[in-house]
């Protein structure tokens, strides 16, 4: 089995060729920049990631292609298209909710047609978020509402790329993004509740609507009137005022790491569901889900085109899976 990772040098990508090297996985470690790629002890293909032909080559021969950039948006596209072009299953880490949809619309079909897996949004937020939801409205038998939060735990740091990622879909994350009603996707930053209560307390806090990547995969497996997601209102006072001078003083590595919870609530018929998923690192976790997302797709037996989480794998199993990772996941 050979992986290639884009974005290597990134904190999540050096994060994904320590799991690949732990678990003895041959690994290409790509991007635009050889003497950043030249410490990894892997081989080391060149190409930037608007460089069609470039990347094509570099992909051609590998199982799989992981992708760790910190900004989708703008240059994600043109590694998918390599991907497919090469014959190669792709997985990523992406946390936008526009792309994570362009991959399934646009991309699916094709990748498909060529025999090719494709993994987005394979973070602790999308597969937690995909999963439980799954898990939830199997013990309901039909639900009726899904609502997604991510919780960051006190005293965890945020990275560059992270921040680089807010800073780009700015206006996307504080219009609120996408939710889902009715059988349609919608627009507009008013969640249809305006607060949640976080696990473990008694009092609720406000919160906005937030453009979760799981709105767009959870109706591909699940019948469901309405699914949105929310964030603390707090967090958008705060990431409403970054700025290019925040991003340069932004650590490219965390001082310390980003524990989490993923929360996702259920309703049917006036009854509730909670399912939460929770890990010490959200970035370590996120590379950790990525490599154990693409082996499993290398080893076979993976439907091809675009896959959620749950369209992919039983999700009681992979679950308890990620307790290797120190990941725990609960449901009650």
């Amino acid at each position: 089995m050979k992986i290639a990772v884009y974005g290597a040098s990134g904190h999540v990508g050096g994060f994904v060729v320590d799991e690949l090297r732990r678990r003895g996985i041959e690994t290409v470690v790509v991007g635009r920049n050889a003497e950043r790629l030249n410490g990894f002890g892997a081989e080391v293909r060149v190409a930037a990631a608007d460089d069609h032909t470039a990347l094509v080559a570099a992909f051609t021969g590998v199982d799989v292609v992981i992708s760790t950039l910190p900004d989708y948006t703008g240059n994600g596209e043109g590694i998918v298209r390599a991907a497919i072009s090469a014959g190669a299953h792709y997985v990523d880490v992406a946390g936008e909710q526009l792309f994570v949809k362009k991959i399934y619309d646009e991309y699916g079909s094709q990748a498909a047609a060529a025999g090719v897996t494709l993994a987005t949004a394979i973070t602790e937020a999308g597969v937690f978020g995909d999963l439980l939801a799954d898990l939830g409205a199997r013990r309901f038998g039909a639900v009726d509402e899904i609502v997604l939060s991510h919780i960051a735990a006190p005293g965890g740091e945020g990275s560059r790329g992270s921040m680089r990622t807010v800073f780009n879909n700015l206006e996307v994350f504080t219009s609120g993004g996408l939710s889902y009603l009715d059988g349609e996707f919608h627009t507009g930053p008013q969640p249809r509740s305006d607060s949640f209560v976080p696990p473990g307390a008694v009092e609720p806090i406000a919160v906005m609507k937030f453009p979760q990547p799981n709105v767009i995969t959870i109706p591909r497996h699940i019948a469901v009137r309405s699914v949105e997601g929310v964030l603390a209102k707090e967090i958008f006072e705060i990431v409403g005022t970054v700025t290019e001078a925040d991003l340069a003083n932004a650590p490219e590595t965390p001082g310390a790491a980003a524990a989490y919870s993923m929360v996702v609530d259920l309703y049917r018929d006036g009854k509730h569901l909670r399912g939460t998923g929770s890990g010490p690192d959200a970035y370590r976790n996120s590379a950790q889900l990525a490599v154990e997302v693409a082996v499993r797709i290398a080893d076979g037996g993976i439907k091809p085109g675009a896959q959620s989480p749950a369209e992919m794998f039983d999700a009681d199993e992979f679950l308890d899976a990620l307790g290797e990772f120190g990941m725990t996941w609960s449901i009650d």
